[in-house]
């Protein structure tokens, strides 16, 4: 019996774990191009600015996120509206709702040329976010397709 213990335990002890990397050429400078159809949207832009303006309640905040969110005008979000990496969520929900709100007053698609206009005030138990979006409006009227070249 204590052989067998001692053999089990050497085994144990001389197994290991064993890698195998394959090399594919998946990390090689010679990728061929790929060569795709494209899309351009077409848009028709006002010349006359849109302004709108969303204010967002942060209760508790924890460094960029809020146990509670309140205020708010906007019946939906934008989707469009660049994400900024570690920005307060106050500010973001403000501005998603800024953008959002002038989209539905001018009934258009997408904003050109925005602009916003942020005030933020932070305590200790909550912030605020006022944030005021100018922009252009713009309309989607078409797209174009473009085929690939195939040289």
């Amino acid at each position: 019996m204590k052989k067998l213990l001692i053999v089990s335990a050497f085994a144990a002890l001389a197994s290991g774990c064993v890698t195998n990397y394959r090399n594919d050429g998946g990390d090689s400078d010679l990728k061929p191009e790929i060569v795709r159809d494209r899309v351009y949207e077409k848009y028709d832009i006002s010349q006359k600015t849109v302004t709108a303006t969303e204010q967002n309640i942060g209760i508790i905040p924890f460094g960029t996120f809020n146990m509670f969110n309140l205020g708010g005008m906007a019946k939906h979000y934008a989707d469009n509206v660049e994400k900024q990496g570690f920005a307060q969520e106050s500010i973001m929900r403000a501005k998603n709702g800024a953008y959002a709100l002038a989209c539905e007053q001018s009934g258009c698609d997408t904003l050109v040329g925005v602009r916003y206009d942020v005030v933020y005030k932070s305590y200790f138990f909550w912030n605020e976010a006022t944030v005021t979006v100018t922009g252009y409006p713009a309309k989607l009227t078409g797209i174009e397709f473009h085929k690939a070249k195939l040289d």
